[in-house]
């Protein structure tokens, strides 16, 4: 009798542990971001309220945390060739610089992306910003015939 493999949905590596996120605690970084990606996690989670990061987000918080340590060391780079060690008639020298350019502008916006998605920015964390912004307008524009005042027969001043 010929022998059946698993199904793919029931095969889990070894190595993949599925923890469970205690309500009211911050994720710890990942075990597989450096150093200074692991501080830049840190500094997210805790300016966030504890379940803010659900698993399921940990992959793109890692990911915005590997773009702002990338996008900071091309800085650094793009910093050095400020500094004068670029040749201005280099050709190769300028192609370099184009394509740091272009590259520290890409992490940026990779950065950018993410964080909206994560909703870091401060347009996302502000619910329903745009509904308060249309009821002052309704009420701007609804015309008021008199005002509450006025209906309890006293006038202000005049007694």
């Amino acid at each position: 009798m010929p022998k059946v493999s698993p199904s793919p949905e029931n095969i889990q590596p070894e190595d993949v542990s599925v923890k469970p996120m205690v309500p009211g605690t911050q994720p710890e970084p990942l075990e597989e971001l450096s150093a200074e990606e692991r501080t830049e996690w840190r500094k997210f989670v805790g300016r966030m309220p504890p379940d803010w990061f659900p698993p399921e987000t940990w992959p793109m918080l890692a990911q915005l945390c590997r773009h702002i340590c990338q996008s900071r060391w091309v800085g650094q780079c793009l910093q050095e060739v400020r500094a004068g060690l670029l040749d201005p008639t280099d050709d190769d020298a300028l192609t370099a610089l184009m394509k740091l350019q272009s590259l520290h502008d890409r992490e940026g916006r990779a950065m950018t992306a993410l964080m909206v998605r994560l909703r870091l920015t401060s347009q996302q964390r502000i619910p329903d910003a745009d509904v308060a912004d249309r009821t002052r307008e309704r009420i701007k524009d609804e015309h008021v015939e008199e005002p509450p005042w006025a209906s309890s027969g006293r006038a202000i001043g005049l007694q």
